[in-house]
C-alpha cells in the first residue's frame, strides 16, 4: 500500500510539472507586454487622447485602415485616430486571440469593437498587428484591420 501511494503521488507530481511546463512553453514572452500596450491604446482612445494612442506606435509605423489609403508615420496616425474620435466613436475594445514573437518582432491577431456615445456598435471586426520592440518597448509597427459590418448600400 505504501508503494501504491508513492506511485500515485509521483504520477500526480509529474502531471502537475508537465502542465506547468506546457503552460510556460505556450505563453509567448511578448504576450504580457503587448497586452499592457493594448491597455494603454484603449485607455488613451477612450479618453479621446489621439496623441496618447499615437504614442503606442513606432515612429515609422504604418496603419492600413479599411476603405482608406495607407497611413504613414506617427503624426499621420495621430490625425487618423483624431478623425475617428471626431466622427463620434466614443470607445474601443480589443480582444487578443494570438501573439507570437521572435526577436524584436511579434504579431498579434484579435478582434475589435467600436461604440458610439449611446453604446451602439459603430464597427466591429478583426485585426492583425506587427509589433516592433523599440528601446525595450513593444510598439505597434504595422496595424491592419477590417470590418465585419456589411458594406453600406
Amino acid at each position: 500500500m505504501h508503494v501504491s501511494v508513492l506511485r500515485r503521488a509521483a504520477a500526480a507530481g509529474t502531471v502537475i510539472l508537465l502542465t506547468m511546463g506546457a503552460t510556460a512553453w505556450a505563453q509567448d514572452p511578448a504576450t504580457a507586454a503587448i497586452g499592457a500596450a493594448n491597455k494603454k491604446f484603449v485607455a488613451a482612445f477612450n479618453k479621446k487622447d489621439a496623441a496618447g494612442v499615437a504614442a503606442t506606435y513606432s515612429a515609422d509605423a504604418n496603419a492600413f485602415p479599411p476603405n482608406a489609403a495607407l497611413i504613414k508615420g506617427r503624426a499621420a496616425i495621430q490625425k487618423m485616430w483624431q478623425d475617428v474620435i471626431d466622427s463620434g466613436i466614443a470607445s474601443v475594445a480589443l480582444a487578443t486571440t494570438e501573439v507570437e514573437s521572435g526577436g524584436n518582432i511579434a504579431y498579434e491577431s484579435g478582434t475589435y469593437e467600436m461604440r458610439l456615445k449611446d453604446g451602439k456598435v459603430a464597427d466591429k471586426g478583426k485585426y492583425c498587428v506587427v509589433w516592433k520592440k523599440v528601446n525595450g518597448q513593444w510598439m505597434l509597427h504595422r496595424d491592419i484591420w477590417s470590418t465585419d459590418m456589411p458594406a453600406p448600400k
